[in-house]
């Protein structure tokens, strides 16, 4: 079968894959499909496979061709599905393969990156594999791998916190600032004590005549002459020379 035939079958399966009958059991149609985790090998079928946001996962598909024809696998998608109903929760982005043509009898192998960004939770993943076989493209579904997604822990030292805590301050001590400026300028000029003014000397008076110009009482207070009559003031120093 020619590449371009290939193409044109591929891409008219991921325009409407809804239109070609798929089945739930794998290797329905005598091709036996696998895969496992690149960066977690160890993780079975049975396992639950921890993935996190922003991180890229690989998976290495396996596939066995126990038909009596070739078949030329040209494409992957899949889906991820709630875990309890087999609801569709997001698909996964079209992949094109690279024509990997397979013999009767011999196995062939490929790579699909994936991209994970979904909301924290627990998924099934269900990968399906698109298969030119007998002039026909048909659709292979894979057994399914529970996995949890988590998003990826914030440090302390990211760039993008370190922004937001500036920004945060940045903005505190504005508002800070603000209130200070309308209404704790106010409170404080109206709390702290205004100092009288000390009393400055008249003009032209010099300590010796201020001083002078005060007279004792008998009962040790003192009082300005100044502003006192004249002639009190000489009716009083008869009555003491007398």
């Amino acid at each position: 079968m020619k590449f371009t035939s290939v193409l044109t079958l591929f891409t008219a399966a991921i325009a409407s894959v809804s239109g070609y009958e798929t089945t739930s059991e794998p290797n329905a149609i005598g091709i036996l499909a696998d895969y496992h985790i690149v960066q977690t090998p160890n993780i079975k079928s049975n396992d639950v496979a921890n993935w996190i946001n922003d991180e890229t996962v690989t998976i290495s598909y396996q596939i066995q061709n126990n038909e009596a024809e070739e078949i030329t696998l040209i494409g992957v998608t899949g889906s991820y599905r709630d875990p309890t109903t087999g609801e569709i929760a997001s698909n996964l982005t079209n992949a094109r393969i690279d024509a990997l043509v397979i013999e009767p009898g011999t196995s062939g192998s490929f790579e699909q990156d994936i991209a994970v960004n979904l909301i924290p939770g627990n998924y099934l993943l269900v990968p399906q594999i698109f298969l030119a076989h007998e002039n026909q493209v048909k659709v292979l579904t894979v057994r399914g791998q529970l996995l949890t997604i988590d998003d990826a822990p914030i440090s302390i030292f990211d760039p993008r916190l370190i922004l937001l805590e500036l920004v945060l301050l940045a903005s505190l001590g504005g508002l800070a600032y603000l209130g200070y400026d309308i209404w704790g300028k106010q409170y404080f000029q109206g709390v702290v004590p205004v100092k009288a003014a000390a009393a400055t000397p008249r003009k032209g008076a010099s300590p010796s005549s201020e001083g002078s110009s005060r007279s004792g009482t008998p009962s040790g207070s003192s009082y300005d002459v100044n502003w006192i009559p004249e002639g009190h003031l000489k009716q009083k120093k008869t009555k003491k020379t007398a």
